[in-house]
């Protein structure tokens, strides 16, 4: 098998390094219940994520083409509550939905504030490996807010030469913009990178457009893996990779 030779590691975080975050049907559920909204037990999921979509890839996306955001940009407080407010609405909910949005909105920012990352197990030990070994490493994740105390915590911030981040249409995967910007940060050419992350949707689909080694770190899920276009290499674990590419020593 002939391998791809290989100088720099770019990963997502969600469902790669570290463990995916809850479902968001459920959370959501959860706390419709516990802002007091009548009737939520009766909502399918499906109802659920028609409205979540309606008002992320909607409302929201729409908000951030029309005012020209940066890469960095991130939804104010006031703005998630809005939001908020047109996902009860589309949910068809009644009473005071003014206070609902603000007290669903607590919700959300307690959860978020209290949730705890978790690495998956033996990613830290195989970065470092990869780090002693001179692989260049960096981050491309999709997601509001610099990542970067999340990896400290953990003690892997300091593997990463870089760390990019956005959830703004037209910087955030698929497009290839944060695994060029990481490749140019790191002095490699992008086609001496590979990109790993677990959906094809997202991860594989931006690497190939930004003509790297796409990974698709399945975990196992075969129904992902089903997806996955020509080219791209399956693996279940990062130490893995070893087998499939060839990295510069010495």
């Amino acid at each position: 098998m002939n391998k791809s030779r290989i100088e720099g590691l770019i990963f997502d975080l969600g469902g790669t390094l570290y463990h995916p975050a809850p479902d968001l049907i459920d959370i959501a559920r959860q706390h419709l219940v516990e802002a007091g909204v009548e009737d939520c037990e009766n909502m399918t999921d499906e109802q659920i994520e028609l409205a979540l979509l309606r008002e992320r890839d909607g409302w929201l996306n729409q908000y951030m083409i029309e005012q020209n955001v940066g890469p960095h940009w991130e939804p104010s407080r006031d703005l998630w509550i809005e939001h908020d407010r047109r996902f009860l609405e589309a949910l068809c909910v009644e009473g005071d939905i003014e206070r609902l949005a603000v007290k669903y909105q607590d919700l959300w920012d307690a959860t978020i504030a209290d949730y705890r990352y978790e690495l998956v197990d033996g990613v830290k030990e195989a970065l470092y490996q990869y780090h002693s070994d001179g692989i260049r490493l960096a981050v491309a994740s999709n997601r509001f807010g610099d990542p970067t105390r999340y990896l400290a915590a953990d003690g892997i911030d300091s593997l990463f030469e870089v760390i990019e981040y956005s959830n703004v249409p037209g910087y955030m995967k698929p497009s290839p913009y944060m695994l060029l910007r990481a490749a140019r940060e790191m002095g490699v050419n992008p086609r001496l990178c590979a990109y790993i992350g677990n959906t094809v949707e997202y991860d594989v689909n931006a690497a190939i457009r930004a003509e790297m080694l796409p990974v698709l770190l399945a975990w196992g899920d075969k129904e992902e893996e089903k997806k996955v276009p020509k080219g791209t290499i399956v693996i279940e674990h990062l130490r893995d990779l070893e087998t499939h590419v060839e990295f510069p020593r010495g």
